[in-house]
């Protein structure tokens, strides 16, 4: 006879761990692990920012990322982000907040060479869990691409091609719109003021001040360059200018840099062939133009036609001689005529000119007299920090937002120490970051804070030193404390804050609240005239059906009953997949196939599953006679096919061709085929 208790007992048993196997997986699928570039295409010299983003719903354990063997790289710099963010979304009980949670690990990388490189996969543990990134395809060419340097902790990639998807909406940068505006109306002031130059010297001549004192846009240039290198042969087809407003500074310090091609002649074509690697600097760009725009200037009495070419802001990144090297550009030229009038005949000729290579003398900064804050900020900025509201609730969040803004680079400056009180715990962080065309900066911190118990908190002021490098001299900025009024939050579990007393301490009499059932599930009682669903044969028949189907499924998901299949048997089934991809051409899909093929026959053979590893620690962990007689094909096959699955479709080449394909495709059974024949030999 079998007793109700214990079958009910075991059926909710079986319910809560079905739920929590569900929950668990429902957890991992949340949580994304993927890598991006801002770019990946640049000349040698070039750097490039890579990006390696885990983004889960859940609050996550996440370690650094394991950084694959980096042999044609330099490792120029590496930092770190979080944000939190929440969006409205429907569910089965209407419209709830979801929280995403984000964590980025940025590498700033240069190339060592030229050619094809590839960055391998990252791996990120994530409660336990080892996620692998898709590795990188980087196109390296022979000449400097002028990016320069990527962005140091701003969360947001430049607008470039990417290898990776785009991040979740939840993420999207809630000042995009406001840049964008702002690029809008500067671009129409640009092309006012340039209206207005242009106007000015067909009236007088000559060479003007620039009207919005931006010293570094424009075709006036700088009022009191430093370096600026001119024409001085009045014959020459055309010549590439710089100019510099400085020749020694501190490190960190801005140096803005000008160049311009001077012609005399019609110049019918423009080919930037070089654009300067600028290596030794943080590079920000004030202006690069799609379109040269001519304008009048008089040079020794010889009149010229000058267009800007691009503009920078430069900031040195260690002490020594930096060097700004060449401008280089090949343009066809069709030459004044020497007859009466200013028309131009005759034969066009192509000619290559090169700017000057300008030397910067950049000074460390002093020792002596260094306060012990300095974060290593040069410029000259302002600090201020603020709440939206001094009254909140406990425990719910609220921002507290550090804000930097001034002149010279903020983009470097790191979060200051809080030193905040026990009972404020700081949750999370996040930053925003923007270079100006004038030369000023912001970086604005925003602190995600909880406070813990009721009554009166005061953040305290913050102290940050910097370095001016006009004055030579360390400077402090201080803001003021903020005092915080924590309230009684009705919305808070029961019992989960303390009202404080004198001197900030828990109250003694504050209440305790001990843990009981919901009123609502302790006042339900069943109906004195008992219904059907009350009878005792019915909870048999449920809960014997509950029982049916979650064996039922236990038997299809652990595959209880069935004989376990072999290696063979396994791979048999995914070739199967294989060669339908390999028929309909499916580049992409057939690639994918078999770099998961090696991974399952390599985990095998090497008695380590093989999710968590990458294919050479796999490949030293099989047999050595194998690793002997077929190493070398399976690397050389492995990572065929894993270019085919991730590499840019203008990097496949002749990977497309099907004949190729099937070809490789039956390498690597052979190789596969080996493998296997090694296993069954070891289990027999």
């Amino acid at each position: 006879m079998i007793k109700i208790g214990s079958s009910i007992g075991s059926s909710l048993f079986a319910l809560v761990f079905c739920f929590a196997f569900m929950h668990q997986s429902t957890a991992l699928a949340a949580t994304s692990v993927q890598s991006t570039v801002d770019r990946n295409e640049m000349g040698l010299g070039d750097s490039f920012t890579l990006s390696v983003t885990v983004v889960s719903n859940d609050d996550v354990d996440v370690q650094d990322p394991r950084v694959p063997s980096l042999e044609d790289f330099d490792l120029l710099n590496n930092w770190s982000s979080t944000a939190v963010a929440q969006k409205l979304v429907q569910t089965s009980k209407g419209m709830q907040f979801e929280t995403q949670r984000r964590k980025e690990f940025h590498y700033m990388l240069s190339p060592k060479r030229a050619g094809t490189l590839s960055v391998s996969s990252f791996e990120v543990v994530v409660n336990g869990k080892v996620y692998r990134t898709q590795p990188i395809v980087i196109n390296v060419g022979s000449q400097g691409g002028g990016s320069g340097g990527g962005g140091r902790g701003v969360p947001k990639s430049p607008k470039a091609p990417s290898t990776g998807p785009r991040m979740p909406h939840g993420f999207d940068d809630q000042f995009e719109n406001m840049d964008n505006a702002e690029e809008e109306i500067f671009n129409q002031l640009l092309q006012q003021r340039q209206r207005l130059m242009q106007q000015m010297q067909q009236q007088g001549g000559g060479n003007f001040p620039d009207p919005n004192n931006f010293g570094s846009v424009g075709t006036g240039g700088m009022a009191h360059p430093a370096f600026r290198s001119l024409p001085t042969n009045p014959n020459e087809a055309f010549f590439i200018s710089v100019e510099l407003d400085k020749t020694e500074v501190y490190e960190g310090e801005q140096v803005t840099v000008n160049w311009y091609v001077y012609t005399r002649g019609q110049m019918e074509t423009l080919d930037r062939l070089k654009f300067p690697d600028l290596r030794g600097f943080w590079k920000e760009i004030i202006e690069e133009v799609p379109a040269i725009q001519f304008s009048e200037e008089i040079v020794n009495g010889v009149p010229w036609k000058k267009a800007l070419l691009a503009s920078h802001a430069l900031f040195p990144i260690k002490a020594g001689t930096a060097v700004v090297d060449e401008y280089k550009i090949k343009s066809r030229v069709r030459l004044l005529s020497q007859g009466q009038g200013w028309g131009y005949s005759g034969k066009p000729y192509e000619y290559t000119k090169s700017s000057a290579r300008v030397e910067i003398k950049v000074k460390p900064l002093p020792l002596e007299g260094r306060p012990s804050d300095f974060s290593g900020a040069v410029g000259q900025f302002e600090l201020h920090d603020s709440v939206e509201n001094t009254t909140v609730p406990v425990n719910q969040p609220f921002s507290l937002k550090v804000r930097f803004e001034g002149a010279g680079n903020a983009k470097l400056i790191d979060l200051p120490a809080l030193n905040l009180p026990s009972a404020l715990e700081q949750y999370d962080s996040k930053s925003e970051a923007k270079f100006f065309k004038n030369g000023r900066s912001f970086k604005e911190f925003e602190v995600l804070l909880i406070p813990r118990q009721e009554g009166e908190l005061t953040i305290p002021a913050m102290s940050v030193s910097m370095f001016d490098p006009q004055g030579s001299k360390y400077y402090t900025r201080k803001t003021q404390p903020i005092t915080l009024k924590i309230v009684n939050n009705p919305n808070a579990p029961v019992g989960s804050s303390q009202r404080m007393a004198d001197g900030g301490k828990p109250s003694a009499t504050a209440p305790v609240v001990t843990n009981r059932l919901p009123d609502v599930i302790m006042a339900w009682q069943p109906s004195t005239q008992a219904s059907v669903m009350y009878r005792p044969w019915v909870w048999v028949f449920i809960f014997a059906g509950v029982i049916a189907s979650l064996l039922w499924k236990a038997q299809r998901e652990f595959g209880w009953g069935r004989r376990q299949r072999t290696l063979k048997e396994l791979v048999q089934k995914r070739y199967k997949a294989l060669d339908s991809a390999l028929a309909k051409n499916e580049v992409r899909k057939v690639g994918a196939e078999m770099t998961n093929i090696f991974y399952l026959v390599m985990g095998n053979v090497s008695g380590e599953g093989g999710a968590s590893l990458k294919i050479n620690d796999l490949l030293e962990m099989i047999p050595p006679s194998l690793r002997r007689e077929h190493g070398d094909e399976i690397t050389k096959t492995f990572e065929i096919f894993q270019t085919m699955s991730f590499a840019p479709e203008e990097m496949l080449g002749g990977l497309k061709d099907p004949a190729t394909m099937k070809g490789n495709v039956e390498r690597a059974k052979k190789v596969i085929s080996e493998m296997i024949s090694s296993v069954d030999e070891k289990q027999s």
